[in-house]
């Protein structure tokens, strides 16, 4: 089996990759560094930099893929909707959408199944969420547009709450002004859980529609 996997140096990302390494598969990635050294296929790159992704995929010489998990983004700050900075929403936008976009449009002549990391907020419209909802809710309306126009079978996935650095950030964050961050703390799950269920999930995504959101938490 050959995966590409972005952002492994921590979190979900990590966790994707060691788990499809100790099942024998040929992972290739890209990220800001690599944790894995020699065991993986991999090319530094920072995922904002999204006009240098057709480049790094060329590097990685990848003839074909059975599945592309594109988990590399960025959460932001939580703060109120009227505190963001245009700016701050493109930074955001640059990196959870845009360097997607380049991706898929690289790796879907030769990939069977691409997954890309969307979240619960894509939905929720919780307050606090700001620039990581907007881009969450572009993803998931991106994947259903290449649903229609790509032979790739193409999904968005909500991985729930796992415990990582940036689920860490968000629970620091002002819980009596951002309710939300109540039930972000109390569902958290260890990432060697997590990791599971994504993959448990990723496995059913031939179950739904082509295109579609599917959250591991309704599985």
């Amino acid at each position: 089996m050959k995966v590409l996997i972005t952002g492994i140096s921590r979190g979900i990302g990590y966790g994707l990759a060691k788990y499809y390494l100790e099942e024998g598969a040929e992972v290739y990635a890209l990220g800001r560094s690599n944790p894995f050294g020699d065991a993986v296929r991999f090319y530094k790159l920072d995922m904002g930099a999204f006009e240098k992704i057709p480049h790094a995929i060329e590097a990685l010489e990848i003839d074909s893929l059975d599945l592309a998990i594109l988990n590399a983004g960025i959460l932001g700050e939580i703060k109120l909707m009227k505190e963001w900075s245009v700016k701050e929403l493109q930074n955001i936008f640059d990196i959870n959408v845009w360097a997607n976009k380049v991706l898929i449009d690289e790796i879907s002549p030769f990939t069977e199944k691409i997954v890309v990391m969307s979240s619960g907020a894509a939905v929720n419209g919780n307050p606090g969420w700001g620039g990581y909802s907007l881009s969450k809710c572009a993803v998931n309306m991106m994947v259903s547009i290449y649903s229609k126009e790509i032979d790739s079978k193409i999904y968005a996935l909500a991985p729930g709450v796992i415990d990582t650095d940036m689920v860490a950030k968000v629970i620091s964050g002002d819980h009596s002004k951002f309710p939300s961050l109540d039930r972000v703390e109390a569902g958290r799950v260890g990432l060697e859980e997590g990791v599971k269920r994504i993959v448990n999930t990723i496995e059913k995504l031939d179950e739904f529609e082509n295109g579609s959101f599917v959250d591991v938490r309704l599985v």
